[in-house]
């Protein structure tokens, strides 16, 4: 091949090589990234342990911040008209890694006087294994169905993508297989400006 033609082909590949620079990764996950969606733009920290910290703001000076159990499910989320929190009462530490046709119960206590003494359970079942992409980006995900249930009575029904790799549920899906199913998902990621 001549110089002349290996000079084009490598100035093809520059900006393929550079926009997958940009992508977060497994390597890359843990020093944080921003994912936006619409005027919502959310930064992903790693906390302690299997926390990660999730600081949405929405264009304007209010702030939401979200505690989540390794980016799968919230512990807490507190915004200026919404403070919420529950305890996990079940071992969580055999939930990762993640494998189609895995099924998790976790009962858990809402900190909240009035609903406190009721039963709450949160079930896991991971039905899928799929690609999403996020602006440029392409992940592999679980697809994972999520059930809230207050004393066997489900209060929230829904399914995430989940990305093993960022810790990190890249889309929400709502009423899913019916005419009203609803998919809220991030349109941008890059990584958190140090």
């Amino acid at each position: 091949m001549s110089l002349f033609r290996r000079t084009l082909l490598a100035a093809a590949l520059l900006p393929a090589i550079a926009q997958a620079a940009d992508c977060p990764s497994s390597k890359t996950a843990k020093n944080g990234f921003v994912l936006g969606r619409l005027e919502a733009l959310s930064e992903f920290r790693k906390a302690k342990g299997p926390l990660v910290q999730v600081i949405t703001s929405f264009g304007g000076p209010d702030k939401q911040v979200v505690y989540s159990f390794e980016g799968l499910f919230d512990l807490s989320r507190e915004d200026r008209k919404e403070k919420y929190a529950r305890y996990p009462l079940s071992d969580l530490s055999n939930i990762l890694p993640l494998k189609k046709g895995d099924r998790h119960t976790i009962n858990f206590v809402p900190f909240d006087a009035k609903r406190s003494a009721d039963d709450w359970v949160l079930e896991l079942t991971v039905t899928a294994e799929e690609t999403v992409s996020v602006g440029r980006c392409k992940y592999d995900v679980f697809r994972v169905k999520q059930e809230t249930k207050q004393n066997g009575k489900t209060t929230e029904n829904l399914s995430v993508l989940y990305s093993p790799d960022l810790h990190v549920t890249l889309a929400k899906i709502y009423d899913e297989g019916t005419g009203n199913q609803a998919i809220v998902t991030y349109e941008h990621i890059r990584p958190l400006a140090r």
